[in-house]
């Protein structure tokens, strides 16, 4: 994203001119900027490691077409995302399927679809895959996603390493697993996974969870060896300027230098992948005193007020900073709603803004909070705007709801 001759481009197209086909509020994406952090990615990972994308991050179909003809798996956390990838073709043996809550429909679809791992997240979850595999007669591979009693320095709601957290299983349970998977001859117990929160920019965290996850690898009591380590995601990306975060070249060999060589690793990104490649456009409504609202608000793009993230926000205009500072606020009955409260532009009614670093956990996010209705996403490649979804219209919006007879 960089200004030419005064106006604001991604890819030599003006948001502008965006603005102009799809109005506002609209999603947009860089395919170049996908493909160039999925590259790196590849570059560095081993011949037997591989690449999940996280769907809960972005679940657009065309994202996930353009990502899986790169090679890439998918981690998914729900029946709804399963059958998501399944739909677009999804090599199965690249689907790692996580989460605490998979009902027994969804695990019935992971193993009729032999995927390459469920990560069990609990006893029961692993007592009822035994229960199934044994009513099925199918065989399945899991892993052990265990909790790794790991801190990491990020928004208490984004933490999910900590001893603490409903993620994972307690390594005091552990032993009761190991017994349940030694006494069922279809259940292959491929590797163990973890993951401790998202946007963590300290690797600090990364390797004290590596090496409490590699020392359960040394203790377990098990006839064939463990093939992969599942370290998750999590990796920070740079929102503001001045944030410091590991390159995702940095992370994949820091993390492949501590892991033996007999360990395949699973890296499990979302928004590493897709955030900084993805931008929300919106358009200045009405300015009162020293705040602008706008036309998108938490129900478009929930970060900020849930977790107090800070995007890089400019006008589609380049323009000098003003002395004064702005809130930019959001169109919702909540006083929440709001994107920065330091903004240094003083724009006009009518102005564009964009909000960047928002490909990760926006759209996916979105909502008909204040029966507002979802806005478009929109794909740049080769200097062209492509629309892969509507936005969302008011016959959309009521069409699952029933009249009483």
């Amino acid at each position: 994203m960089e200004y030419k001759n005064n106006r604001l481009a991604l890819d030599g197209v003006f948001f502008e001119d965006i603005y102009t086909k799809h109005s506002t509020p609209t999603y947009i994406y860089s395919r170049d900027e996908i493909l160039s952090n999925i590259s790196s990615y590849k570059i560095n990972i081993g011949s037997g490691d591989l690449v999940c994308f996280s769907v809960k991050s972005s679940n657009n179909l065309q994202i996930l077409r353009l990502i899986s003809s790169q090679g890439l798996g998918f981690d998914v956390v729900s029946g709804g995302e399963l059958n998501k990838v399944l739909y677009i073709n999804a090599d199965k043996s690249k689907i790692v399927f996580s989460g605490v809550g998979k009902t027994k429909q969804d695990l019935i679809c992971a193993i009729k679809n032999n995927i390459k791992s469920i990560n069990v997240e609990s006893l029961s979850e692993l007592k009822l895959i035994s229960t199934l595999v044994n009513e099925m007669n199918i065989p399945v591979n899991i892993a052990l996603r265990l909790n790794p009693e790991t801190k990491s320095k990020t928004h208490p709601y984004l933490e999910t390493g900590s001893s603490k957290s409903k993620f994972g299983i307690p390594k005091s349970e552990l032993g009761q697993c190991i017994g349940i998977i030694k006494n069922e001859n279809n259940i292959n117990l491929k590797g163990l996974a973890f993951h401790i929160g998202s946007e963590i920019k300290d690797f600090s965290y990364f390797k004290r969870a590596i090496i409490f996850m590699l020392d359960q690898i040394k203790s377990l009591n098990v006839d064939k060896a463990i093939e992969f380590l599942d370290v998750g995601g999590g990796l920070g990306i740079k929102y503001l300027d001045k944030d410091k975060t590991l390159t995702i070249e940095e992370f994949v060999k820091k993390v492949r230098l501590l892991v033996p060589n007999g360990i395949n690793l699973i890296f499990e990104p979302g928004k590493s992948i897709i955030g900084n490649a993805g931008y929300l456009m919106s358009k200045v409504l009405y300015k009162k005193k020293n705040i602008l609202i706008i036309d998108a608000g938490m129900n478009d793009h929930i970060r900020t007020p849930l977790y107090g993230a800070k995007h890089n926000i400019l006008p589609a205009r380049k323009q000098s900073k003003s002395k004064n500072k702005f809130i930019i606020a959001g169109p919702i009955c909540e006083s929440a709603d709001f994107f920065d409260k330091k903004f240094p532009y003083d724009l006009d009614e009518g102005e564009l803004i964009i909000i960047g670093s928002s490909g990760a956990y926006g759209f996916s996010m979105s909502s008909n909070y204040n029966a507002r209705l979802r806005p478009p996403e929109v794909l740049i490649f080769n200097k062209t705007i492509k629309l892969i979804r509507k936005r969302e219209t008011f016959d959309d919006f009521i069409s699952e709801e029933t009249e009483l007879e």
